[in-house]
């Protein structure tokens, strides 16, 4: 490393790559701001996200003290570099589902057409973090760091609550509706976003789920004999768990179903809020779209409802919130002066039943990962393997007390709607 780049947290911080350096920066810096007599003065490289937070990226945070040519004065800044991990299993895995390439393209065609199309109509939310360069050679996307602006991640521990979630369901509804403009203006636009995170393109994570799955099963197995009927139901459910899902994903051609781009792993971890001095949050931003795809809008809702909203909510709220996701969905279409056809809230309801399955994919295998709390084993291959370090890692996953009261309240729910019977 040159001597001006600093390595904060010298012992944890241990992979950056060799490119990473002064120069790379520098050269960026004076095509991302369009001033090329920048003059690098210092680099300080640290983690963004710890390692081992984020399975699919290792995220930067660079601090960049620079000097150009018009300026008085040095200036300090921080960025946003993410990049994929490419080594080992993971990277094997990734590669599969082409999350580097699709988020780059995300950022690179998808993004700016957005954010301009709905700040024709008067936004004024930053909606999405805008790339100040897409780097296709090493295979990384940066961006100016919201924190600046005083963006931050809601507290996952805790759940969602109204405000925070309704706030989210209204940045999905944005999404999709924008994409229906964008598709309408460009039919092919969605046509390379096809590996959702179920997908028949590949199987790589499809064992993952299945493994999970069986922990989960084994777990019900042991809360007694009032359990039995799900347990049964549960385990009649196993040979089909992974092709329900990608039921989900697949859209018929012939059906008039509403499709739309999807984030693909919306929950509360992929937002950043800016709050008012109250506390109350007053605008947000929407990250990360490794698994974006175009689908059913049912993808997000479901994912974002069962992973991120707090308890009481996720148990007794779920129409409420469809209702609006529908209005916000349908009001900035017309914002948006959108001419095609847009489901009765009587049909889209009818639609989002047939895709309800979704819900029980992201309650059983997304949202005991993402509520562990015990982090020696939680990295890729403990999730992806089957040896007996991956298999500790899914029964303590599925065992977590906070995970089984939420579990416990939606599995008679999930029966109730016919969701642990035989779908087709």
């Amino acid at each position: 490393m040159p001597e001006n780049t600093v390595l904060a947290c010298q012992n944890e911080i241990t992979d950056v790559p060799g490119w990473l350096n002064e120069q790379y920066v520098e050269k960026v810096l004076r095509c991302a701001l369009k001033e090329g007599s920048i003059k690098l003065k210092q680099l300080t490289i640290d983690y963004a996200v710890p390692k081992g937070d984020n399975f699919a990226s290792i995220i930067y945070r660079i601090r960049v003290t620079y000097h150009a040519r018009d300026q008085e004065y040095e200036t300090t800044s921080t960025f946003i570099v993410k990049g994929m991990i490419t080594e080992g299993l993971a990277g094997e895995k990734l590669r599969q589902y082409d999350v580097q390439r699709k988020e780059m393209d995300v950022y690179q065609f998808v993004v700016p057409e957005l954010k301009r199309m709905m700040k024709s109509v008067g936004e004024r939310s930053e909606l999405y973090p805008s790339a100040l360069a897409v780097d296709r050679k090493h295979e990384v996307i940066l961006f100016k760091d919201l924190a600046q602006d005083g963006y931050r991640m809601a507290d996952r521990t805790k759940g969602m609550d109204m405000a925070h979630l309704k706030m989210a369901i209204t940045m999905m509804a944005k999404l999709h509706a924008g994409s229906m403009k964008l598709r309408e203006q460009d039919p092919t636009i969605f046509e390379h976003y096809r590996t959702g995170m179920i997908t028949r393109e590949t199987e790589a994570f499809h064992p993952m789920f299945v493994l999970i799955y069986d922990a989960l099963v084994d777990e019900v197995a042991g809360w007694g004999p009032e359990w039995g009927t799900y347990h049964r139901k549960l385990e009649i459910l196993r040979p089909n768990f992974v092709e329900y899902g990608l039921r989900v994903f697949d859209n018929d051609p012939d059906a008039e179903d509403l499709c739309v781009f999807v984030h693909g792993d919306l929950w509360v971890n992929n937002l950043l809020y800016k709050y008012d001095t109250q506390g109350t949050p007053c605008d947000a931003v929407l990250l990360d779209f490794q698994y974006c795809c175009y689908g059913t809008p049912m993808i997000d809702f479901c994912y974002l409802y069962y992973t991120s909203a707090r308890d009481d909510i996720r148990q007794s709220c779920l129409d409420e919130l469809l209702q609006y996701y529908y209005y916000a969905l349908v009001g900035c279409a017309r914002d948006l002066q959108y001419h095609g056809k847009i489901p009765t809230l009587h049909q889209f309801l009818q639609q989002a039943m047939r895709k309800m399955f979704y819900g029980v994919y992201s309650s059983f295998i997304a949202l005991p990962v993402q509520m562990n709390d015990k982090t020696e084993n939680a990295d890729f291959e403990a999730l992806m393997g089957d040896d007996e370090r991956a298999q500790i890692y899914k029964r303590t996953i599925v065992s977590n007390v906070k995970y089984r009261k939420i579990i416990q309240g939606l599995l008679p729910q999930f029966d109730q709607k016919g969701l642990l019977d035989p779908l087709y």
